[in-house]
């Protein structure tokens, strides 16, 4: 099915950061690999959240390469405000 609206303008933005810095297999040093964009409505407006997504740097760690998203992403915190107004 085709979208005949856009979507609509995001009226504020949102950071979404981990909390832990370090890799939770060797306690190595994370990097922030990339950034993932999400638009969510709530009852408040459209908030555009960016995700810092981590990766493990030490290529011994078996979770090297593997991303580490924010926590703050998995709580529903947004999820629920959005289902507010159904």
């Amino acid at each position: 099915m085709v979208r005949r609206t856009t979507q609509p303008e995001a009226t504020r933005e949102e950071e979404l950061e981990c909390i832990q810095q370090t890799c939770p297999a060797c306690g190595g040093w994370m990097w922030n690999k990339y950034d993932n964009f999400r638009r969510v409505r709530t009852l408040d407006g459209v908030v555009q959240l960016r995700l810092k997504v981590r990766r493990c740097a030490t290529p011994e760690c078996k979770r090297f390469c593997q991303p580490y998203r924010p926590e703050a992403e998995g709580n529903g915190h947004y999820l629920s405000m959005s289902l507010d107004s159904m």
